[in-house]
């Protein structure tokens, strides 16, 4: 029997009522019928991975995700093998926004060319963010007040590109800045969901066969 769990910040004054737990309503029916949903266990470690439990952070249905998560989103974590608490909130910023992109700019953006953007950086207790490869400015703006600095580097430029790769990053950085600043702007916003979004990219975003290295990741 499958069970989730949900990770929040920890607060004062918990509302009950907010709209976390609307979306934890919500998104119920897009599990099998059986399935256990419950607060997070705080002795519950960031790598933590199980056969019969998934853990959720609370800031991707905070900012405008649904779960199932879109494609693009969902292939990081796949093929990372990285699970969803162990992305620092800066991720999830960084990846609504290209979602954003993707869907409202026709940017065709795909795990090939997120490795050309992005490293990813340790941050401790097994927890990952998003650092702008090094002498190049920052992707996407105002996803953190902070720069990571030390801890562990992942490259992933490793990731096999295809032939569209680099034209497909020129589009990206010829857009305006404004558009590459969090929260992405919308004439007609929507949430950010596998099942609200088009997904023009779909095909795009597992095009590789590659795979970020686990072993890199422990």
């Amino acid at each position: 029997m499958a069970k989730m769990t949900l990770r929040s910040s920890p607060a004062k004054n918990p509302d009950h009522n907010s709209p976390l737990k609307s979306q934890v309503v919500q998104f119920r029916s897009c599990f099998p019928d059986g399935t256990i949903f419950r607060p997070f266990d705080s002795s519950t470690k960031s790598d933590c991975i199980s056969d019969t439990r998934i853990t959720f952070p609370a800031t991707p249905f905070q900012i405008g995700f649904t779960y199932p998560f879109p494609v693009f989103t969902q292939s990081l974590f796949t093929l990372t093998g990285l699970c969803y608490i162990q992305a620092m909130p800066m991720v999830w910023r960084i990846l609504f926004t290209l979602e954003h992109i993707i869907e409202q700019e026709g940017v065709d953006i795909g795990m090939s060319e997120l490795s050309q953007l992005y490293n990813l950086v340790s941050h401790g207790s097994y927890r990952y963010l998003f650092k702008s490869k090094p002498h190049k400015s920052h992707p996407i703006l105002k996803t953190t007040k902070t720069t990571p600095t030390g801890g562990i580097t992942i490259n992933l430029s490793h990731i096999q590109e295809s032939p569209a790769t680099q034209e497909r990053i020129e589009d990206f950085w010829k857009l305006d800045p404004a558009i590459r600043t969090y929260p992405p702007k919308s004439k007609d916003p929507v949430e950010v969901s596998s099942t609200s979004y088009t997904m023009s990219s779909a095909g795009k975003s597992s095009k590789s066969d590659s795979r970020f290295s686990v072993s890199d990741l422990q």
